[in-house]
């Protein structure tokens, strides 16, 4: 086949890391592969990339460009079949749904950290801009796509109760983990890891790793940190610093008087070797349609503590290979969860151990074998 891949970042370190595995499947089975993007990471040299220009840095105004821009383009290309997320291509004939941005943004409505600061008013200005444009056109793809690829039961149900598209056009696909990459055995740089950031050998590491930091919930990681009982506990954010809300996590954090205790990192490359090198993952999340970064630390071999509102929830047996919240916004409940992992030091080493035993049925060539099965009931 004959496959176009249109998507905005091709990224090591973000959601869309799905293409670059799943491309290097296709181009195994002897598919040739087309990926239209404005910025990209290690995609496979087979893989034939289509630079889209970036035009602005602002969000909005990037995603109506870039989807105006790679509408023009394909006209000029035939494609057995193109893959595309909703917003981001006018008619593909496979809509790939990590993300429902009509639910997020009634979620997003209803959880703001505004207040009186301007960066974060006009933040908001810009996203309203978005939610018109965003579910627009999510809306129009799905009902004119041929197939959808969704990447959860939770996307699948929202995709089928706020479009009333039918069930028998959405496939569940879940993301898969590069499990050599993301591996125990990586813990190797603990110690690397402990002494670049000034943490003692001895201490609690926790971590969190995700943008954006309110739907993600740093906020409550933050809450429950001065309830664990082990006061010798550190937390480290991976996650983007230069965003608008950052003096709203950092301010927090002085007030609750923990600010010395968390490491704001930023992004990085080694994320595997930052999780293999923590004690346990935290991710209490509002929204989230997987959560491949759950997988992977699950990959990684320590506990996660995670919320019932993440798609990859779906894989885990509760209190068994992982930790699933009954109320996403309680930090008490968080801390408590926590608590019970460091109360008993095998314990928590045991569910890690599930945690990887689960990840490892979860392959990236499982999930690429799936996507062309899809692919088969509408190439042209």
């Amino acid at each position: 086949m004959r496959i176009g891949i249109v998507i905005r970042h091709c990224r090591n370190f973000k959601a869309s890391r799905y293409v670059i595995e799943v491309s290097r499947y296709f181009c195994d089975k002897g598919h040739e592969v087309h990926v239209f993007t404005s910025e990209w990471d290690n995609l496979d040299k087979r893989v034939v990339i289509q630079k889209i220009p970036k035009i602005t840095n602002i969000f909005f105004i990037q995603e109506m460009i870039f989807l105006i821009i790679t509408s023009i383009i394909l006209k000029f290309y035939k494609f057995d079949v193109t893959l595309s997320q909703a917003t981001r291509y006018f008619s593909p004939d496979v809509c790939e749904m990590q993300f429902v941005y009509k639910r997020w943004s009634e979620e997003r409505k209803s959880s703001k950290n505004v207040g009186k600061d301007l960066k974060l008013k006009f933040r908001e200005l810009r996203l309203r801009g978005q939610d018109i444009f965003s579910p627009f056109m999510e809306g129009f793809n799905l009902r004119n796509c041929k197939q959808i690829i969704a990447i959860s039961d939770i996307v699948k149900k929202e995709i089928e109760n706020l479009y009333k598209i039918s069930p028998d056009k959405i496939n569940i696909v879940h993301s898969g983990a590069n499990l050599e990459f993301f591996n125990p055995k990586k813990k190797k740089y603990r110690n690397q890891i402990f002494k670049r950031h000034g943490i003692d050998q001895k201490n609690i590491l926790l971590i969190f790793v995700g943008n954006p930091f309110d739907r993600k919930g740093l906020e409550y990681v933050i809450r429950a940190l001065p309830k664990v009982k082990n006061k010798k506990t550190n937390l480290l954010v991976i996650g983007r610093k230069d965003v608008s809300d950052m003096p709203f996590y950092q301010k927090l954090s002085e007030e609750l008087n923990i600010a010395k205790k968390i490491k704001f990192i930023g992004l990085t490359p080694e994320v595997d070797k930052y999780l293999a090198s923590s004690d346990m993952f935290l991710f209490p999340t509002l929204y989230e349609p997987f959560g491949l970064v759950i997988l992977e630390a699950m990959s990684s071999g320590i506990p996660v503590i995670t919320s019932k509102a993440a798609g990859a929830a779906e894989l885990i047996e509760n209190m068994k290979d992982g930790i699933i919240l009954k109320n996403t916004k309680d930090y008490n409940e968080i801390a408590q969860k926590i608590n019970y992992l460091l109360e008993d030091k095998e314990r928590m080493k045991e569910m890690g151990k599930r945690a990887r035993m689960r990840a490892e049925k979860y392959s990236w060539n499982a999930a690429a074998e799936k996507m062309l099965k899809v692919f088969e009931k509408v190439k042209k």
